[in-house]
């Protein structure tokens, strides 16, 4: 199964959070279960979150939901950004286990300004940056400590909804479901009738099958599959020397035109342009959106938001 739609995050046993600073070249759109800070430590970057699209300027920061669809994409600045992605299980309420938070912590929007100042939740993570760069037990505490300190802000500061299920054999129901339909298109995107077939292999209806995947991942069907053509065109226009139309054919789009006005559209350039620009990679490994940075200038960056 391909990784730009889910992504599994693998943590630390000792640490129930994976924490990175890096520079962003793009990343296709994708989700995961965890929770995503991003804070923007240098330059700029677009953040896409369904149907939304931002410009995270340096200083901003920006959670990212559990199970939402989201992308990035480097602009004409270089960029640093520090990423926190937090395991679930940190929200789960030990008084009722079969809740499930969205907060709105979001300094480029500002719909639902939190209780305290944005700099607060900037302090916490900048300072949970510093200390995952040592490698001592006192560094892994005082990151705990830290951890704990902003789930508790988030809670106490931040707004968020409560979606409440009935039994939480029902979220992990829905999950499972979510995680079929995403295989079956990434298997079946190239056939005829598809919404018809994934409906009768799932037992949904195609009404109830909108609602579930809007819910779920802000996609509608006839979207994922088009990004999942998408990504493997993008996969074969990196690694492989095939011609654009052949291409436009593996990958489902039927003839060069319909490819090129669709790859356009979505991805800002030509599928000639991304052939030419972008970054190459060997043939079955993961397309990594990241790029080299200078982790001096990123400490001393954190430092200043400390």
């Amino acid at each position: 199964m391909n990784t730009y739609m889910y992504e599994a995050i693998e943590h630390d046993k000792n640490f129930p959070a994976k924490v990175f600073t890096t520079s962003i070249e793009k990343s296709t759109y994708h989700w995961h279960y965890d929770y995503e800070i991003m804070l923007v430590l240098k330059g700029s970057v677009c953040l896409s979150i369904w149907p939304e699209t931002y410009i995270v300027n340096q200083g901003n920061i920006v959670l990212v939901n559990s199970k939402v669809v989201h992308g990035l994409q480097k602009t004409n600045q270089d960029n640093i950004c520090l990423f926190i992605q937090l395991n679930k299980a940190l929200f789960e309420n030990w008084q009722d286990k079969n809740q499930v938070y969205r907060f709105y912590l979001n300094s480029v929007k500002e719909k639902l300004k939190p209780k305290a100042p944005y700099c607060k939740f900037i302090n916490t993570v900048a300072r949970i940056g510093l200390e995952s760069d040592g490698k001592s037990i006192a560094n892994l505490y005082r990151m705990q400590a830290l951890l704990y300190a902003l789930v508790a802000d988030l809670f106490e500061y931040v707004h968020y909804d409560i979606r409440q299920y009935a039994n939480k054999s029902v979220l992990e129901e829905e999950s499972d479901v979510l995680l079929k339909i995403i295989e079956y298109v990434e298997q079946h995107y190239l056939e005829d009738n598809i919404t018809e077939r994934l409906c009768h292999y799932i037992g949904m209806s195609e009404k109830t099958l909108y609602r579930f995947l809007k819910s779920h991942t802000n996609l509608t069907l006839k979207e994922l599959i088009v990004n999942t053509k998408l990504e493997r065109a993008q996969y074969l226009l990196t690694t492989t020397d095939k011609p654009i139309s052949v291409i436009a054919c593996e990958s489902g789009f039927g003839n060069c035109k319909t490819f090129y006005r669709i790859y356009k559209k979505e991805t800002g350039m030509t599928p000639t342009e991304y052939k030419q620009n972008g970054r190459p990679i060997e043939k079955n490994k993961k397309i990594q959106g990241y790029l080299d940075f200078n982790k001096r200038e990123a400490i001393q960056l954190l430092k200043y938001y400390t």
